[in-house]
């Protein structure tokens, strides 16, 4: 082999290998915009996901804060009717004490 045809052989390969190079970048590229769009689609997903999660969490809150309003409210009105009823047994024996009071002075 002459040293011309040393010199193409050299010159093919380089240019072989700079091709090589160039297509494995370019599948390199390709690669990586593929793992980003698989990558953006998953923190998509995931932040779907945790809206999901913060709107069921807020919900379940809302509904348990209803649910604890409705019971104070019903032991409010229970304890309002309870002060009622007392102060109701007690006027009568009030009435009649100042009826006798009254009674008393007059006399």
């Amino acid at each position: 082999m002459s040293s011309i045809e040393t010199v193409k052989v050299i010159v093919e390969a380089e240019r072989h290998a700079a091709k090589t190079i160039d297509d494995a970048s370019t599948k390199a590229i390709a690669i990586r915009k593929t793992i980003d769009a698989v990558i953006q689609e998953k923190r998509q997903r995931m932040v779907v996901d945790a809206k999901k999660e913060a709107s069921y969490i807020a919900a379940r809150a809302e509904e348990e804060g209803k649910r604890e309003a409705e019971l104070q409210e019903q032991e409010s009105t229970e304890q309002l009717r309870q002060l009622v009823a007392r102060a109701s047994a007690k006027k009568e024996s009030t009435i009649e004490k100042l009826v006798s009071l009254i009674m008393q002075v007059q006399r």
